[in-house]
């Protein structure tokens, strides 16, 4: 039987553990996609390197959906192992995955035959347009492959094994690594030879996942559609306010993106490589929001609440120090930085303006990470959804909005910045709130069982 690894030892431990094995793949896979951008930037066309931005923003809602996907194994598997429900846990990967190719599978499709016209509606136009279309219409088509990926990382993050989940992205970047000057300068295909290595690079993260999940731990059982349809209501019951949440940042990505579209591509390419250098310096962050599901799930699931509120504690100071040092060294390396993608005028501006005052208002997108992967995995995944929305909404379009009116493009960075501060607070004050909620209601149930084991 699977052990409960997270239910014993330092807590704090297991979140910088779970942290930093999953940072260090999502490192990899990251550093290939920043990598990516460089490469594409010394081909001296800022046309192209634009692309890659419009291309990132609807690149983002897929991945953010397969995020939300990840969410209901992090809920439903590591309770189960909490529970000590060995059998139960191997049924809900099967059903998961199977439902998160399906549905992957109808999104792909959507995006891939509208794809023109949503790059049109974010701003983009002529060689941008064409070039961004092409590069989408090579990568959609593999998402489904990385829907079934991530659930592979997922279920080894669920089991405590972090190391192996590692292991699948950082093969599947080396493959993007090798593939990517080779197509690119090599067999001069420029942004095509870019996405054709990113489908290369999913396939190799899927194959690695599949071999540990499969065969080492046998934690896949026969899909019968009979129990596969009657477990889809409760899949949709989280996945649903999951992916909601999810893509609620990505759809607020778009609108800033269209944004900065009206000040021109040379901003548009600085905010592509904006985008690829904040996953990279922040990956331990965005791997911390999917650590701590497992973490959360399996402790909830043995009701050891004061492990639980532990968690949330550790995981705000854990983020608190590290964006200090991140912010620090974006600052003192800026130019580093712009050089090394060669940006000059309004690009080189806008990244200074990300370098040296919006980095460190990443505390509080970490803080809302947090909130989130508790919200989710508490049985609260309404308020996420609730949140996210609100953020993306009521946090992002005023905000921006007011910026780019008095500030032009670097605004609408500082814009984003606000509305961040304002959630993130908002975020962290409901989920304590919810917190003693869920520790009240188990209280709650320990006395009826103590008076009715004295009644027996």
């Amino acid at each position: 039987m699977t052990q409960a690894k997270f239910l014993h030892g330092s807590i704090i431990k297991h979140v910088i553990t779970m942290s930093a094995t999953n940072a260090l793949g999502l490192s990899a896979l990251f550093m290939v996609d920043l990598a990516d951008i460089y490469f594409i930037s010394l081909l001296g066309n800022s046309a192209l390197t634009a692309a890659v931005g419009y291309a990132s923003a609807v690149l983002f809602f897929t991945t953010s959906i397969c995020i939300g996907l990840v969410t209901v194994n992090s809920a439903s598997v590591a309770k189960s192992i909490g529970e000590h429900n060995q059998q139960q846990a191997r049924k809900q990967v099967s059903h998961i995955s199977f439902y998160a190719f399906i549905f992957s599978t109808f999104v792909a499709l959507l995006l891939y035959w509208f794809t023109p016209e949503i790059l049109s509606q974010i701003g983009a136009q002529g060689e941008e347009l064409r070039e961004a279309t092409l590069y989408l219409r090579i990568i959609l088509p593999s998402s489904p492959i990385l829907a079934l990926a991530m659930q592979m990382g997922a279920t080894l993050r669920s089991l405590g094994d972090a190391k192996h989940a590692m292991y699948a992205t950082v093969g599947g970047s080396l493959i993007n690594a090798l593939l990517d000057p080779l197509l690119i300068f090599v067999f001069e295909m420029d942004l095509k030879g870019a996405a054709i290595a990113s489908v290369a690079a999913r396939c190799t993260v899927l194959a690695i996942g599949f071999y540990f999940v499969f065969f080492k731990y046998k934690m896949f059982a026969r899909l019968q559609s009979a129990n596969f349809w009657q477990d889809t209501k409760a899949i949709t019951a989280i996945a649903f306010p999951a992916i909601a949440t999810q893509i609620a940042t990505p759809l607020g990505n778009l609108y800033v993106t269209y944004e900065v579209a009206k000040f021109g591509s040379e901003y548009i390419a600085g905010w592509a490589i904006i985008g690829r250098l904040i996953p990279v310096m922040f990956a331990v962050m965005f791997a911390l929001s999917g650590a701590l599901g497992p973490i959360i799930g399996q402790n909830y699931g043995a009701l050891q609440f004061s492990r639980v509120k532990e968690v949330l504690n550790q995981s705000i100071k854990f983020i608190i120090s590290y964006t200090l040092v991140i912010s620090l060294l974006l600052s003192m390396g800026q130019n580093v930085v712009v050089d090394l993608f060669g940006a000059e005028n309004k690009t080189a501006e806008i990244i200074r303006v990300f370098c040296q005052y919006i980095s460190i208002t990443f505390i509080f997108t970490g803080i809302t990470f947090v909130a989130m992967a508790f919200l989710n995995n508490l049985g609260y995944a309404k308020y996420a959804t609730l949140l996210n929305i609100g953020k993306m909404t009521l946090g992002t379009v005023p905000f921006v909005t007011l910026g780019a009116y008095y500030y032009q493009a670097p605004g609408i960075l500082y814009g984003q910045a606000a509305g961040t501060i304002f959630f993130g607070v908002i975020a962290l004050l409901l989920t304590r709130k919810i917190i003693n909620i869920c520790q009240q209601e188990l209280a709650g149930k320990a006395i009826k069982l103590q008076l009715i084991d004295r009644r027996e």
